[in-house]
């Protein structure tokens, strides 16, 4: 490289007219080349190379997002599929004949989703481990799913999990597991709270925590009077302290109607 610029240069020297000034800018030119084409054209190539990764991520996150919206898309139309004994001739959309497939796909679906895309992993573990509680061999693995939601702590996915391990827990035996979860989600902003403070005053009565239930359920049913006439919570401390329902607000049909 090196001679034949030096070749082109001796050329250029030996023109008919060396004086000329296009002659030596076209030596300076060729000086200037010689010292400063490599830094120019890495300096070129780099910023070519940024550009075209920029383009390129930009592409793939945003085809990777809309992958991932897709496959939650699917994974949840699988979710909120009904269970049909005898579907009728002109039945349309995703539905089941068998409730254990149903949930069997649906939790695979969305543990796929968890595992192939992290911005999905809180809300894809969640949705798996609720599918697994319905299949009653699969319960400790639905129970590990949502764990790792619970550790995920993104919201809302993290109190719901915690709040499906509770229901989970209450339903089979763990009074007191339940408990703990249940007072700890008073304080959530992502649950209603009457529907928590209903949960763990079931919870309490089967613990033969009488005037704790009591109590929940009279906070729980003073909501609910607020926009309806009537609550499961009221319902029970209708049947635990007739007494407080006369201590409830009326029911008002304005805050009913409230948006």
């Amino acid at each position: 490289m090196a001679k034949t610029v030096r070749k082109n240069r001796i050329a250029a020297k030996e023109l008919k007219f060396r004086n000329d000034p296009m002659v030596r800018l076209y030596e300076r030119t060729q000086d200037y080349l010689q010292d400063k084409t490599r830094p120019v054209l890495i300096g070129v190539a780099v910023v070519v190379g940024l550009v075209a990764l920029y383009f390129i991520g930009s592409w793939f996150f945003s085809s990777r997002s809309a992958n991932a919206q897709a496959a939650f898309s699917k994974a949840y139309d699988k979710y909120k599929a009904p269970v049909l004994e005898a579907p009728s001739a002109n039945q349309t959309g995703t539905y089941y004949t068998d409730e254990t497939q149903k949930w069997q796909e649906t939790a695979k679906a969305f543990e796929e989703l968890a595992n192939d895309y992290g911005s999905f992993a809180a809300i894809g573990s969640y949705y798996a481990g609720v599918s697994y509680l319905h299949i009653p061999e699969q319960r400790d693995k639905g129970l590990a799913l949502l764990r790792k939601a619970v550790d995920k702590n993104e919201q809302p996915a993290s109190d719901l999990a915690q709040l499906a391990i509770a229901e989970s827990n209450f339903a089979n035996g763990d009074t007191q597991g339940a408990i703990q979860i249940y007072e700890k989600l008073l304080t959530s902003k992502y649950v209603p709270k009457p529907a928590i403070q209903t949960s763990l005053g079931k919870a309490y009565e089967k613990a033969g925590e009488k005037q704790k239930a009591i109590d929940v359920y009279f906070e729980a049913a003073k909501v609910s009077r607020a926009t309806t006439t009537a609550s499961d919570a009221e319902k029970r401390l209708s049947a635990l302290a007739p007494e407080k329902i006369k201590e409830l607000p009326a029911f008002d049909p304005l805050a009913a109607a409230a948006p």
